[in-house]
């Protein structure tokens, strides 16, 4: 009986400190987004759709087909990432946030709201990532890492779409 209760305790314990709400260690992370792209960069079709910006801290290629990503904590598993999707080492990929998944992977079948929500990366195990939430983003103005990767989220002036975050970021 009293193995059974320290094992209960232990298992609390864990769950208290390896609970979902804190992002598991990754080499990819929420780098960018824009959630009112007006004037910023045009997807490959040429429209001005919001998007996202992930980063690989890696140093390898990491395929993101079976990540999943939401705009919804409550629908964590709101869309689950398939083929074709890499985020080449140390570098980007945009996600569009469109709600125009037959215009390709890269697009996701929901789009931000301006007005403040949050961007989570689950991975394919569905364990937490990363995540942003962000409230009023004015338009053609991202929330970015600086400097990229791991660095706090600031507001840039400038969104950098696909480039270095850099100076046009302000804490």
């Amino acid at each position: 009986m009293k193995r059974s209760l320290s094992l209960i305790l232990l298992a609390a314990a864990c769950l208290a400190a390896c609970g979902e709400d804190k992002p598991a260690p990754s080499s990819i992370v929420i780098n960018e987004l824009v959630p009112s792209n007006q004037a910023g960069c045009a997807d490959e079709q040429g429209e001005l759709d919001d998007w996202v910006e992930l980063y690989n801290k890696g140093d390898h290629d990491q395929s993101l087909e079976g990540y999943y990503v939401t705009d919804d904590p409550a629908v964590p598993l709101k869309k689950r990432l398939g083929a074709g999707l890499v985020v080449p080492a140390r570098g980007v990929l945009l996600l569009w946030t469109d709600k125009s998944p037959e215009q390709g992977a890269a697009h996701l079948p929901f789009k931000l709201d301006a007005k403040g929500e949050a961007f989570q990366l689950r991975g394919p195990d569905e364990q937490l990532l990363d995540e942003y939430t962000f409230s009023d983003a004015a338009t053609d103005v991202s929330f970015a890492r600086f400097p990229d990767g791991d660095g706090a989220f600031a507001s840039c002036t400038a969104p950098t779409c696909g480039a270095a975050n850099g100076s046009a970021c302000s804490k």
